[in-house]
């Protein structure tokens, strides 16, 4: 890549610490010493969102997030702000 790069935003996601149950009837279970957890921040608009916690509710953030906030962002939606927006 060349030219300038700026970063816009930052997805925090930490997988937690936990081990797989080999045997018995709870096999193939993850048991979490420490739950994954995830965040989110914008540096348009200086958004943080509130931490997430469990692997269910990491996966669906991780995955819908970003995208969600990107679509109401004030920053990328100010026309004022925006390149060729403006029109005459």
């Amino acid at each position: 890549m060349t030219g300038r790069q700026q970063v816009n935003d930052a997805l925090f996601v930490d997988c937690g610490d936990g081990y797989e149950i080999k045997q018995g009837d709870r096999a193939g279970q993850i048991v979490y010493r420490r739950q994954p957890r995830a965040r989110f921040e914008c540096v348009r608009c200086e958004y943080a969102s509130e931490i997430v916690t469990g692997p269910v509710a990491v996966r669906e953030f991780v995955a819908n997030e970003p995208t969600s906030h990107r679509a109401v962002c004030p920053a990328i939606h100010n026309t004022s702000t925006q390149q060729g927006a403006i029109a005459a």
